[in-house]
This record gives C-alpha cells, structure tokens and sequence, in this order.
C-alpha cells in the first residue's frame, strides 16, 4: 500500500502524522541526524508551500531559506550555522530513502550546501523578520518561555501597555487597516529606484489605452454635448464613444437567448468609466445639462504624463475601479468595494518595494484577509463566503485591468478556467510596476516620505561608482550600483577590474553587485584567480551562484588563503556568516582546531580580523577560545 505524502493545508493531523513518520525514517537512517531542522523544513512545506513532504525543488529551497525560514523562525545563532548541512543531509535522505537514488533531489542537495553564508547573513537581517517573529524574538531576549502560557499572557499585556515608539521599535511601524486619506502608508523610507528617460516615460503614457480615450473623449465633446436628466451622457453618444474608444462594452447583450437591452450610458461600464475620469481630472465639467471642456481639456493631448499622473491620483483617492463597477449597487454585491478600492495605494506600494513579478493571486488573498479583518463574517455560510471571496478575488484582476489600462502596471501568464457553473474565469498570472508606474509611485511617495531616486554614477567608470557609492547610504549605494549594471553589456567584466583598485568597503560593494549579476559573471570572475588581493572572491562567487565542486572550499594545507577567503567572506557576507558558516568548512577533515594552531604565524592585518571574527562569533566555545588564543599570539609575534 502506498504511503500519502502530500497534505492539504487544512489536513493537520494526516500532516502531523505523515511528518513525524518521516523523521522518524530519516532519524533512524541517520545516528547524526537532527530531527528538528527536518521538522522545521517540512513545517514550513505544508504550511506555506505545496504541502509535498518529499518533492523538493530548488525555488522550494529559495522559499524555505530565504524567504520563510528569516521572516518565521527564531535560531539561537549559535544554531544558525547548523541549519543548511542538515538540510541538505535530510535532502540527502529523500534521495535515497526508496533504495533508488533520486538524482534531481541529490543534485538539489549539493547545491544547497554552498547556500550557508548566504542563508546566515540573511536570517541575521532583522529587515527579513516578519511581525510575529519579531514580537517573540522580543519577548524570548527579556526571558519569557514561550513554552509559558501564563509568562506569554502577561509579556503580552505589558507589551501593548507600552508608547507606540517603543513597540514600533520592536515591530517597526504599521500600516493602518483599512487605509484612510492622508494615512501614513510608506511605513518609512522607501527603497531607491531608477526613473526610466522622460522620452520613454512620455511615449508610455501616450500609448496607455486609458489616456488615449481620454483625449478621444475630450475631442468628442469638442464644444460642448448635452446630457440626460441625470447628468450622463445620451445613450447614442455613448454607443458612439464605444466604437470611438474602442471599448470592450456589449450594446444590447444577449444571454440565454435573451436580449437585454442598454438603457443608459450608465451601462456601458468603459464609457462611462471613462467618462467619470475626465470629469474629475478636471478635462471635462458639467455646465447645466451639457458636458463642456473643463481647465485641463486644452494641454492634455500634449501634457500626457500629467494626464496619466491625474487620471492614477483620482483612481486611488476618489474614483476606484471597484466602486465605479458596482454603480448603485442595489443588491449590495459591492459590499466590499470601497475597501478594496483604498486598499490599492498599499499593494502598490508593494509592488514598488519589490520589483519582482509578483502572483495576483497572493495579492488577492492579501485583500481578503484584510477584509476579513475588517468584517465580520461569523455568521456567514461556507459556501456564500466562497461566493464572496470570489468576487473579491475577481475585482482585484479587474482593478488591475484598469490600471494595466493606464499603463501603471503590466499582468502576465494568466490563464482561463472553465468552473463547476460552465462560466469561465482568469486564474494565475504575476503583475508588476511598470517604469512609467514606477514614475506616478514615486512622485507620489515623495510628497510624504523618503522616496529616493537613483542613477547619477550611471555614467562613471566602474572605479568612480564603486568610490562613490561607498560613501552613500547603504540602499541608495546598492540602487545606483544595480542601475550601474543595468546601463551596461560589460558590467561584470569592468567590476572585475576595478576590484584591486578600490579601498575594502568599495571593494566589497563590487563583490555583492557581481553576486547580483550571478553565473553569467563567472567568465569576468575567473579572472581574477592570479591577483592575491581578490583570487578568493572567486571562491565566494562559485560556492553563491552552485558552480562550486565539493573541494574548492577546502584551505586547510595554505594557511594564508585560509584567512584570505575567510577575509573576504567578512567582506561580502559579514562576520556571523565567515564564522557560522565557512570557518569549519574551509578547514578540511582535519578540522578549525589543528589549523588555528597554525594560521596565527600568517602575517598581516586580516589574520588579525579573521581571528578576531571566530573568537567573537563562532558558536563552538571550545573553538572560539582557541581562536582568542591564537590572536594572543598572533598579536605577540608581531
């Protein structure tokens, strides 16, 4: 009988059990073992991943390492250098659990050992933690065992009771919920961007399909049109206006053999949408019965980023897509819509802090536990709360249609589904920030907070980037390094020579910005294996990007590139990682201890920061005594 290995997020017990019988294997596998990190891996698979406890890829190493691991666990750091090996020993442990070897898992395995500077210096980054963690990390330095319910009520009491600054100090500050007008939503300083050319910026916003029916609309007016009673538009101009903006609306839908008929301008939801853009961005205004241009309608064919700017403004602070789509609303489906709609400020705020695409559909369960939180669904069926999730789920693409149709955003890789209804609806996809949405984000963050701007040293040689940027704040450095290497086909290659005729703190900017280019850079970084200053970097950048072999961290017969590539792991990765993560395993089989007893003779100040580093850092006592104990001599020989 087949054993169950994949686990539905709701299937706790059948989890539980099917987790423990597999570490339970793995333990019995294995007398060295530890039964605790393969807990935590497998918790962190079915909680937040696929729930497959024994599928593994190399992006569900990415999302265990670097993503869930910092922002949910709490380490002893003493403990934070035992992590990797022993996922990569349980890796192990699935490969051959079958008495077949799984050559995908076992290769996954490998890879993840070279993962351990990395996975240390980002668990020490506190800008990584998430709330939760954050909060216990807290609680557990004043001395509180979690394991004490009655010590974690009362930390918790005492916690709340403490100023806002205190606990934001702790926590870093929150974004209110829901967000209100004038509401401080950048929660700090914000990562520094590039600003794509005005030209580029122009030429995207004349093509962004919302302006061009804006302009369309403003020239279909051209004097003046008249209006219906309720101030809309006549019906002909609107069934007009669909063929002229080039509208997706249905004049006279039919359904089930049905005919049903358009009514009112009103019902042409693009026109109309349209329509109420123009009007509060003041291209249009209302004189009596008639619509007339308004004080903006004469620049606009011409000022077309201050249009798309405009046209952004008034869909996030008065005229949502979400609200505009459920009108009057007579049966309440829109319940959620002016909510949702506020909501959008943040999430895009988000999308401008990370770049990378991101899935629509985690934004939209973002949305919803949001408006979970805000409403009370206590008394609501299972199955209408479905219903309703949908909706919302399904206004959240649409607002992002809208906003794809001003050229703020860009969707891609959705899909359509047919459901169990016959109906169809979009699933999957990632949307991002596009440079003109960068452009409307920035220049609104900046009215309130630090949005910094970057791309000055994009000109420099790479010795006057490197220089300069040391002397920035470290994310603006970073920003005008990334846009550095962005402008050029050769970046790597010019990095490279740069690298020994920069200072230590320029030097180790070069090495992280080589890092980010990853393995299309190891051509560039091979070349500098003959310079003694930088060869060991080589090293570093192989073991990062996993196209190092087993044997090309071993320094235990050369002491003095021992200290060397522990030097520059300090440079690239800082401390923790080089006496965490590297210092044992550069060491060989013959272990840190026997070559402590002789690298103190090596000449030079890094012997002195590399010992200094394991005496202060290592997690192994014994090792770090011996450490202190050869600086001593170090220090007296000199």
């Amino acid at each position: 009988m087949s054993v169950q290995w994949v686990f539905d997020p709701d299937d706790q017990n059948g989890f539980i059990a099917g987790r423990d019988r597999l570490v339970a294997d793995y333990v019995a596998a294995d007398d060295d073992a530890d039964a605790v990190v393969a807990e935590q891996v497998l918790d962190l698979k079915w909680q937040y991943l696929d729930g497959a406890l024994v599928e593994w890829t190399a992006a569900d190493v990415e999302d265990v390492l670097f993503d869930l691991y910092p922002a949910k666990v709490i380490i002893e750091p003493t403990r934070l250098g035992q992590v990797v090996p022993e996922f990569s020993r349980f890796l192990r442990f699935l490969a051959t659990r079958t008495g077949r070897t799984d050559r995908a898992l076992m290769a996954l395995a490998r890879a993840v050992d070279g993962l351990a500077s990395r996975f240390v210096a980002t668990m020490s980054d506190e800008d990584n933690w998430s709330f939760g963690k954050r909060m216990w990390a807290s609680a557990t330095a004043s001395g509180v065992d979690l394991s004490d319910q009655g010590a974690v009520d009362a930390w918790i009491r005492e916690f709340n009771a403490r100023p806002t600054a205190e606990r934001d100090q702790i926590l870093g500050p929150s974004l209110p919920s829901p967000v209100s007008p004038g509401a401080n939503l950048f929660g700090g300083s914000l990562p520094p961007v590039v600003l794509a050319p005005e030209v580029e910026l122009v030429a995207a916003a004349r093509e962004a399909v919302l302006v061009q029916r804006l302009v369309r609309l403003v020239e279909f007016v051209g004097t003046g049109r008249p209006l219906t009673d309720r101030q809309n538009l006549r019906l002909a101009d609107g069934k007009a206006l669909v063929v002229l903006l080039e509208t997706d609306d249905v004049v006279d839908s039919e359904i089930g053999g049905r005919v049903f008929k358009t009514r009112s301008s009103e019902d042409l939801a693009g026109v109309d949408w349209t329509f109420r853009i123009a009007l509060a961005t003041r291209l249009l205004r209302f004189e009596g019965r008639r619509v007339v241009p308004d004080e903006n309608a004469a620049w606009a064919p011409e000022q077309v980023l201050d249009l798309a700017y405009g046209a952004l403004l008034v869909m996030l602070q008065s005229l949502g897509p979400t609200t505009h789509h459920f009108g009057r609303d007579r049966y309440g489906f829109g319940w959620y819509a002016e909510e949702l709609d506020r909501m959008f400020t943040v999430l895009l705020l988000d999308l401008y802090r990370d770049p990378a695409p991101t899935s629509i559909d985690d934004l939209a369960v973002m949305a919803w536990d949001e408006l979970m939180d805000i409403f009370d669904f206590d008394d609501v069926p299972a199955e209408k709360l479905k219903f309703h999730r949908d909706s919302v789920c399904w206004s959240v693409r649409r607002a992002f249609d809208q906003l794809g149709a001003l050229g703020i955003v860009a969707v891609d890789g959705e899909t359509v589904v047919t459901t169990e209804y016959g109906t169809s609806r979009r699933v999957g996809g990632t949307v991002v920030l596009t440079p003109l949405g960068v452009w409307a984000l920035q220049r609104i963050a900046s009215r309130i907070t630090d949005a910094p701007v970057v791309g000055a040293l994009r000109e420099r040689s790479a010795v006057d980037l490197l220089t300069q940027a040391a002397d920035l704040p470290e994310q603006t450095a970073r920003g005008e390094i990334d846009a550095w290497v962005v402008a050029r086909d050769d970046a790597a290659a010019e990095l490279c020579v740069a690298l020994a005729r920069v200072d230590e703190t320029a030097r180790g900017l070069g090495y992280r910005a080589l890092l980010g280019i990853g393995a299309s850079a190891a051509d560039a970084v091979a070349t500098l294996a003959d310079d003694p200053m930088v060869r060991e970097f080589v090293t570093v950048f192989r073991v990062d990007v996993l196209i190092a072999d087993a044997m090309e961290m071993d320094r235990s017969s050369d002491p003095g590139r021992w200290i060397d590539l522990l030097a520059t792991v300090i440079e690239v990765w800082g401390p923790q990682a080089a006496a965490s993560a590297w210092a044992d395993s550069v060491s060989g089989a013959s272990g840190i201890e026997a070559i402590l007893d002789r690298v103190w003779r090596v000449p030079g100040e890094r012997t002195e920061v590399v010992l200094a580093t394991i005496g202060a850092h290592h997690g192994d006592k014994r090792i770090a005594k011996a450490a202190r104990k050869a600086l001593f001599k170090h220090r007296s020989a000199g």
